[in-house]
């Protein structure tokens, strides 16, 4: 018979309340991205001579706040595959689950836990792109406005 880590339910909770702030956040950052983009346009604009500057540090900003959450994932993944291959489980114990979760050992587990070390790596690859693609967008865009 399998074994079955039991869902806890103050890490139920703990994940809705992430999920619900989380979305709250991307909300108010759309919100204030929208309502302050004309003056933003003005400001960048409003000095010829440091517009470049000025349209790099519009693009700084939201790739931060892009990239960042993306790392920290990467690194959660990463950390929770070196303790899955580590105890040869998956779950690893000690890690609250919000649903009962069948226990799987052996082979599978650490499988299981290279995967996501995979994952973390693709979430990085996938962040340098990005930041690179960006930051061209940087370049093209302030070399225009110069």
């Amino acid at each position: 018979m399998t074994e079955v880590r039991r869902a806890e339910p103050t890490a139920r909770w703990m994940a809705a309340l992430i999920l619900v702030a989380g979305t709250c956040i991307g909300a108010l950052l759309l919100v204030a991205f929208t309502r302050y983009r004309t003056p933003l346009s003005v400001w960048v604009l409003a000095d010829p001579g440091s517009s470049a500057q000025r349209v790099k540090l519009v693009l700084l900003l939201p790739a931060a706040l892009l990239l960042a959450p993306f790392l920290a994932l990467a690194a959660y993944l990463w950390v929770l595959g070196g303790k899955v291959v580590r105890a040869r489980e998956f779950p690893p114990p000690g890690l609250r689950v919000i649903r009962d979760t069948p226990i799987v050992t052996g082979e599978r587990a650490v499988s299981r836990g290279r995967r996501l070390k995979v994952l973390a790596l693709g979430c990085c690859i996938a962040c340098a792109v990005l930041a690179v693609l960006l930051w061209r967008l940087g370049q093209l865009l302030s070399s225009r406005a110069a």
